[in-house]
């Protein structure tokens, strides 16, 4: 219950200080000379999400039907393996559980919250999955009959028990239908940020975003580590110096970054975000923002490198840079 309000404040603390402070840059992003051209807008309006108490909940509220398969909370790890074999990587978190990330299929990502060989939450979008008869591409009226709710549209509803949180995620901009879904149980707490942790959060928004264009018909990114080596100073650069921009304290821009790595390209976009609490919720912001859904579906781009960073003395404490580029 108290992470929860945590997170709602943190959010809520987050957009207030981004309407105060951040320079918006909302602009085309598909450009053969985007220096003169910037990509689009930092996030600084995302609505604070839906949200209910609900103690009683439904009986069968545990169990996720994804990939031919239930995936319960408590079930043992071995029986995830069984089920669907071994995951492409287990990703450490900034909590005290890791993820097996299933990403063979990017119309059917999901993700395994593994504590003490014990299943404690999960996340898709899998194009598959039901839980309580809430499906993908459903509406907010079944999901409200499904939980026995009377939410408004927003792009992350939650639904809080004693035992776990809930959030589904939704199509705010465009569909109003149900984009994703994700479960945990109440008794996870914050471990911190280790390099591993913030190698693995760059690589689940990643996979996140190429979830998203899977979706939706458009060719999947392929990783690049030259730009997400220039993400990540870009991230760290705002961090240390107090600013949130797509231009650096030296006007420095997003082509600027890429070609002092050596990447040159013929078109390029760039989404950051800063005081969001994890990959998932980060990536959903970013698609229920019209800007950056458009970085995240442009058929152009070939590539991506995501640059996470955190600093607990810095103004928002996270800091995330996504480089698009052809």
């Amino acid at each position: 219950m108290g992470k929860l309000f945590s997170f709602r404040y943190a959010l809520l603390l987050s957009i207030l200080l981004l309407s105060i402070s951040s320079y918006r840059f909302i602009r085309d992003v598909d450009t053969v000379n985007p220096e003169y051209d910037m990509p689009n807008a930092a996030i600084d309006s995302v609505n604070e999400s839906s949200f209910v108490f609900n103690p009683s909940f439904i009986h069968n509220d545990k169990t996720l039907n994804a990939l031919g398969t239930t995936i319960t909370l408590g079930e043992s790890a071995e029986s995830i393996l069984d089920k669907l074999g071994s995951p492409k990587r287990i990703a450490k978190t900034e909590m005290d559980f890791d993820y097996y990330v299933y990403n063979n299929n990017y119309s059917k990502l999901l993700l395994v919250a593994i504590k003490e060989n014990k299943v404690v939450g999960y996340y898709t979008d899998s194009i598959d999955f039901n839980y309580l008869d809430i499906t993908s591409g459903c509406s907010l009226k079944k999901v409200n009959q499904s939980l026995n709710t009377d939410l408004s549209v927003d792009y992350i509803l939650t639904n809080i028990t004693e035992n776990h949180t809930l959030h589904i995620f939704m199509d705010d901009i465009g569909s109003h239908t149900v984009t994703g879904i994700s479960l945990l149980i109440s008794d996870v707490k914050e471990i911190g940020y280790t390099e591993d942790v913030k190698r693995d959060i760059e690589l689940l928004i990643y996979d996140l975003t190429n979830s998203i264009r899977k979706r939706n018909g458009i060719p999947i990114l392929s990783w690049s580590s030259t730009a997400a080596k220039a993400a990540q100073k870009h991230s760290i650069d705002m961090a240390e110096n107090a600013y949130f921009d797509h231009y650096s304290l030296y006007n420095k821009t997003p082509g600027d970054r890429l070609k002092e790595e050596g990447i040159y390209y013929q078109s390029i976009g760039e989404n950051i975000i800063a005081g969001y609490e994890n990959a998932i919720v980060c990536s959903h912001a970013w698609f229920n923002s019209p800007e950056h859904r458009d970085n995240i579906l442009n058929k152009n781009y070939r590539s991506l490198g995501v640059g996470f960073t955190y600093l607990e003395d810095s103004i928002y404490k996270t800091y995330i840079t996504q480089n698009f580029f052809r």
